[in-house]
């Protein structure tokens, strides 16, 4: 089907969606919301000083986000960085730090690479079909989760099974040849709750390498393709002891154009076989008591991450004569024992002891026109930490939350850092304030410190097993006030972070390494503007100001927009029919050119809308349909790798 066709069926379905007849109305009941990533144990959100932002699988669903990386756009604070179209590397900057220094969870269980240059996470091909919510906690973290979270924590957090069983069956189909299914159980028999899930996610794509980097090379379609598979099962054993299981296992390939060069040495772009392949396995346990009246309530949890990373390349004709069959492994073993105490009625003391041991290997080899180079590297880290907490409250006025941890890693100095946030709520005003000052680190990765990459030239990439860890220091302070009875409400936080010891890469004649240079600061504001001026109807805008200032200027310190405007909107006429929107403004401030060498790009500032509809035909089918990048508008999120234009995407999903 054309571009044009799928637009006007697009149209056609919005259009039928608002001429459908109205559905009786569902009741809801309201209850507390909680952070699940505040604490040890969830805190609600009322008491939290820090800044965060949670994403529901309601609006997950009204929004028809696609992965998690869509879902993460308009949080404020945070960049996305995608390489060209969905499936390829995507990385996120919160506050301005790097890509490595935000740490990311599934259901608490840390799921960045160890094998990856920086240790971070790869929030591609995460599937989103089986997510609960997602927690975003901005700031220093680490006196409550240790290494890498300088920048912030988010927290994807799974689907459970409800008390009557539930079955859902979804397919959507779209322009750039997009395919999704989607199937799903979940339920409870007695005790025991479960939830499975089964995905599979294809587009061919768009080419990822826009046309001025194509050279002799014509253009071709950059596909991807993701199969997940997931299930938790939760029971109660005894009258004091609960468990829990969960595991996830993904399957994706995409297309990556990795650059190369010609028999001359000429630098080429434009890739016709270069595929980059990621099978991901997450397993995650616990087994939770309650005693003395609830009043203790330990955990234990054991979680495993095994992330395998396939890069294969063959030579084109006409093009680029690199072969590449590379390898990496990255693993992480996680145990801890954690506890809860109610020791008063204003106190909820944590405190516990965690351990973890990261595991990266490398193989294979890189021929450059017959210049061969074998990878193979080998390394292995441990960490133990213990922490103490405590989360006080003062009459519904006064709150405020100080964590403890003491990390002992292998092969550094132990490391103390802390957490205090108070907070103050002004029931006769509607005013919130609140402030956080916080301390954190990040322990170089096994890349970064043991890692050997050639490069196109025969240059080499050499670890540095003497790098220290990074410091960081960090401050906000926000102010949130009610409007209008309760119909709107606003906000704006100050935030001010400095990193010492920041590991960047630098060249030592024709080869490079990772080193500590001496500083960096980002600092910036969030602000933003909630209304429901009436019922069904809501809208938000986000606006994030982030300057970084570095001692050294390095390409670490790319990729941090100065500005960013998020836009979300939705709509329900009646009950089962709701429209929605959201666009982001950014503002790129620089990065580092792809078909360049030691200069910065500066890019213009790029606008993406996307659109939604979805109707309840009844209880077991609705419809949906979408329009992402509604203005089809040509940007490279990442320079050199260009993102798709406008898509149409339309589907049903049974529900029984």
């Amino acid at each position: 089907m054309t571009r044009t066709s799928w637009g006007a069926l697009a149209a056609l379905t919005f259009a039928a969606f608002a001429a459908a007849p109205a559905q009786a109305q569902e009741t809801s009941i309201e209850t507390q919301e909680l952070l699940v990533s505040g604490g040890i144990e969830p805190i609600p959100t009322k008491e939290v000083a820090s800044s965060y932002t949670i994403i529901t699988s309601e609006e997950i669903e009204k929004f028809q986000y696609r992965d998690i990386s869509d879902a993460l756009r308009s949080v404020p604070g945070l960049h996305i960085a995608e390489s060209g179209s969905r499936g390829t590397l995507t990385s996120v900057f919160t506050r301005g730090s790097n890509s490595n220094q935000t740490l990311v969870m599934v259901n608490g269980l840390p799921v960045n690479d160890p094998s990856s240059p920086g240790g971070a996470a790869n929030l591609a091909s995460i599937p989103l079909d089986n997510v609960e919510r997602i927690e975003v906690v901005r700031g220093p973290q680490s006196a409550l989760y240790g290494s890498q979270a300088i920048g912030g924590v988010i927290n994807i957090i799974t689907k459970r099974g409800g008390d009557e069983p539930r079955s859902t069956l979804r397919v959507e189909g779209g322009t750039l040849g997009t395919l999704n299914t989607y199937a799903s159980t979940g339920g409870s028999f007695g005790e025991t709750d479960y939830f499975f899930s089964l995905g599979r996610e294809a587009t061919n794509g768009n080419d990822i390498t826009p046309s001025r980097l194509h050279g002799s090379m014509g253009g071709e379609k950059d596909g991807s393709e993701l199969v997940s598979a997931s299930g938790s099962v939760g029971t109660k054993l005894t009258e004091n002891l609960s468990a829990s299981l969960f595991l996830q296992y993904s399957d994706s390939e995409t297309d990556t154009d990795e650059d190369g060069s010609t028999a001359a040495f000429v630098d080429t772009y434009q890739n016709y076989d270069s595929i980059f392949e990621m099978k991901r396995l997450f397993v995650s346990g616990d087994l939770t008591g309650s005693f003395y009246g609830n009043k203790w309530r330990p955990k234990l949890s054991l979680g495993y991450t095994r992330q395998d990373t396939d890069s294969s390349d063959y030579p084109d004709a006409g093009g680029s004569v690199n072969l590449i069959l590379t390898q990496n492994r990255g693993e992480t073993l996680m145990a801890s024992f954690d506890n809860a105490v109610d020791i008063h009625p204003q106190h909820l003391l944590t405190f516990g002891v965690s351990h973890r041991r990261d595991e990266f290997t490398s193989s294979g080899f890189r021929d450059f026109n017959g210049f061969v180079i074998s990878l193979n590297s080998d390394a292995d880290a441990k960490q133990t930490a213990v922490y103490l907490a405590d989360h006080m409250t003062f009459g519904e006025r006064f709150f405020a939350t100080v964590n403890t941890r003491y990390d002992m890693p292998e092969d550094h100095d132990n490391r103390f850092t802390f957490t205090l946030a108070p907070g103050y709520y002004h029931p006769e005003t509607d005013t919130r304030l609140t402030a956080s000052y916080g301390t954190g680190f990040k322990i170089p990765s096994l890349y970064q410190r043991f890692g050997f990459d050639p490069n196109n030239f025969g240059n080499f990439y050499i670890g540095n097993p003497d790098l220290k860890p990074e410091k960081s220091k960090g401050w906000e302070a926000g102010i949130e006030q009610g409007l209008f009875d309760g119909k709107a409400l606003a906000g704006v936080t100050w935030f001010q972070t400095r990193v010492k010891d920041a590991v960047a890469i630098v060249f030592i004649g024709f080869d490079s390494t990772a080193v500590n240079i001496e500083e960096f600061k980002a600092k910036g504001i969030e602000a933003f503007f909630e209304v429901n001026p009436v019922d069904r109807l809501t809208a938000r805008i986000d606006y994030t100001w982030t300057v970084v200032d570095a001692d050294v200027f390095t390409n670490t310190m790319s990729r941090r927009p100065r500005h960013k405007v998020g836009f979300t909107t939705s709509y329900e006429p009646w009950s089962g029919t709701v429209f929605s929107a959201n666009a982001q403004w950014i503002d790129p401030d620089r990065d580092v050119p792809r078909d360049g060498f030691g200069f910065y790009v500066y890019p213009a500032p790029y606008t993406v809308v996307n659109i939604a509809a979805s109707h309840k035909l009844n209880d077991n089918v609705k419809l949906t349909a979408a329009v992402n990048n509604l203005l089809d508008k040509q940007y490279e999120p990442i320079h050199g790798f260009e993102a798709p234009g406008i898509e149409a995407l339309a589907g049903v999903t049974f529900s029984f």
